[in-house]
Order: structure tokens, then C-alpha cells, then sequence
């Protein structure tokens, strides 16, 4: 089992602070006021209840941790205007947080609860290990306990400067190498069947691995979306480029709500808790694979060329044959 969470190369940001990660679990089988006991027990802070479906732990040694139910209908209580429109206001209920709580326990088992962590310093990253074990000794639910159950990861890591250069060898070693992850993640079933697992589509990926690319940071964000992509992506741009443009990502997507943050949003399709030999370290190291390619410009240079070759000279199993190309460099790193 792979608990040590090894370090990228560039540990520091542009103004050499040490880089930090954000990190959101998704789950269910836990009661909401136990998980924000953990939280506060593991790293403590003061609880608060903003409503039956959303908590805070706030000013713990990390920042603030968010604890939500992960359905934005419910969350937001869009149900209260329909139900206001036939004549039943719930504020005015002396039962009100009985069918919020009917509410709640209906939509959890399906939808997770969702913890969002503070930005965590890279060297402190092991200490949500103890979140993980927690987690599991209340008896959690990932992704592997039910057919149903699409949770997922998400790993939020800061970037390391804001060069369009930089990024987009980010964005460049992700896609290379992301058939090789998801085999060797082995990508639970109930994923494979929802709409999170779309990768980013061919042509876009020809776009930008071509060398002769070199955008500046208006052409780098308007391609993206221009390719038709959306949030729908493992490595989801739009918080990045919301953050390094708003005005301009603003008029390019229908999402206006989406978070402004300096980091990659990368999403994991596993989320499992369930599973003992499952660690976040494991999913972490992968990223830091990522960076590692993404840092060797020599080596970055080489597979782009060769994806574009491979591409262009191979008629059936492709993919497979990828995937072992970029295995061998993962064992040679």
C-alpha cells in the first residue's frame, strides 16, 4: 500500500511559496454530522451548520473544510420555489427539517456527500491520510460498494507559474499520458457508464500536441473551448483560465458559476474508500508523473511526435499500443 506522497520537481510558486493542493472526496454511508466531528477531531477548527445538507470547519490549522451533500437542486433548496408555486411553504412548516432530512437520506444514496478540502501544502499532504483511514472506520462508501455509485477524486494542485508555456505542457503530458492512467487505475464500471469519463476528443489532441503549436494565453483558452471542450474533461481547464482571464472565459462558456482558482482541476474517476489497498497518495503520484513529463522538455517533445506519428500510421489498437509505449517510460522515470 503506497502512503508516501512524492514531491513534483517544481515544489514552489511563482513567488516561491511552497505550492499547495486542494483535494474533494466523494462518498456516502456516513452521517454528516460524524464526518464534520472528524474533521474538527483531525485537525480542528469550529463546526458550523449552515443548513441540513452544507457544514463548515472553519479556522482549522489548514483553513476552512467544506462538507456538503453534492446535489446542487437540493443544496440550494431549488425544491422550496416549486413548492412554493403550489401553495406549500416550508418556512412556514413546523416540519420543515423532517422533509429535509427525507430529502436528504433519499438523495444520498446516490449522490455522495462531498468533503472539499483547504489548499494543502505539498508537505503536509500526508496528514489527510488519517481523513482516509477516519473515513473508512465509519464505515464510508466509495465508488466500489454499489454499481450505482459514481464518486470520484478530485485533486486541485496549484500551479506552478502562469506562463501559457508552462501550462500547456501541463495539458500536453496529461493527455499522453491519460490512457496510461486510466488502465492502471482500472477505472470502476459505474464511471465508465456516466458522462464524467469523456476524454478530450482527438482533434484537440492532435491540436495541441503538434510542436509547431505555440499559443499565446487568448489563443490557448479560446482553442479550448473552440474544440468544444467543457467542465466535462479529467483535466478540467475552466477554473485555471476563469482565474488567468474571467472577462474573456466568461463569454466563452454557459457556466458562469465555476470557481476562479489558480490550480489544475484534475479529475479522478475512483473514489475508493471501501477499498484497503486504495490510497490518495497512489492517486497523487500519478499527477506527479504528470508534472515530471510535463517538466522534461526533451522527453515532452519526443511523445508528442510520436503520439502524431502513432496516430497517423496505426489502424487498430492504437490505444493498447500507446499505452505500452508510455508504460515503458513510467518504469524508466
Amino acid at each position: 500500500m503506497n502512503q508516501e506522497f512524492l514531491k513534483p520537481q517544481r515544489a514552489t510558486n511563482e513567488s516561491g511559496e511552497e505550492r499547495r493542493v486542494g483535494v474533494e472526496f466523494e462518498f456516502t454511508g456516513v452521517e454528516m454530522e460524524d464526518i464534520a466531528s472528524l474533521l474538527s477531531m483531525l485537525y480542528g477548527g469550529k463546526i458550523e451548520q449552515l443548513s441540513t445538507f452544507e457544514f463548515k470547519i472553519v479556522k482549522t490549522r489548514f483553513g476552512d473544510f467544506g462538507l456538503e451533500l453534492d446535489a446542487q437542486l437540493i443544496r440550494d433548496k431549488k425544491y422550496e420555489k416549486f413548492l412554493r408555486s403550489i401553495g406549500i411553504d416550508l418556512s412556514e412548516y413546523e416540519g420543515q427539517y423532517v422533509v429535509e432530512d427525507s430529502l436528504k437520506d433519499l438523495a444520498s444514496s446516490v449522490v455522495p456527500y462531498e468533503i472539499i478540502t483547504p489548499p494543502i501544502p505539498l508537505s503536509k499532504m500526508g496528514e489527510l491520510t488519517s481523513l482516509v483511514d477516519g473515513l473508512r472506520t465509519l464505515k464510508a462508501k466509495g465508488t466500489g460498494s454499489s454499481f450505482v455509485y459514481a464518486f470520484g477524486l478530485h485533486l486541485n494542485p496549484e500551479i506552478p507559474d502562469e506562463s501559457t508555456a508552462t501550462l500547456l505542457n501541463y495539458l500536453r503530458a496529461y493527455v499522453l499520458l491519460d490512457p496510461w492512467i486510466r488502465k492502471d487505475i482500472s477505472v470502476d464500471v459505474s464511471r465508465r457508464l456516466t458522462p464524467f469519463i469523456n476524454r478530450f476528443e482527438d482533434d484537440y489532441m492532435e491540436h495541441i500536441l503538434n510542436p509547431d503549436y505555440q499559443p499565446n494565453q487568448t489563443e490557448f483558452i479560446k482553442d479550448y473551448f473552440e474544440f468544444g471542450n467543457s467542465r466535462n474533461r479529467p483535466l478540467d481547464m475552466q477554473p485555471l483560465f476563469m482565474y488567468l482571464n474571467e472577462e474573456l472565459t466568461s463569454k466563452l462558456v454557459e457556466d458562469t458559476l465555476t470557481s476562479s482558482r489558480p490550480a489544475f482541476h484534475y479529475r479522478l474517476p475512483n473514489c475508493s474508500l471501501e477499498d484497503e489497498a486504495w490510497t490518495l497518495a497512489g492517486e497523487w503520484n500519478r499527477w506527479v508523473l504528470v508534472e515530471t513529463l510535463a517538466e522534461d522538455d526533451e522527453s515532452l517533445l519526443q511523445y508528442c511526435n510520436a503520439y502524431l506519428k502513432m496516430r497517423r500510421e496505426t489502424v487498430i489498437r492504437f490505444e493498447a499500443k500507446w499505452i505500452e509505449l508510455m508504460d515503458r517510460w513510467v518504469k524508466n522515470v
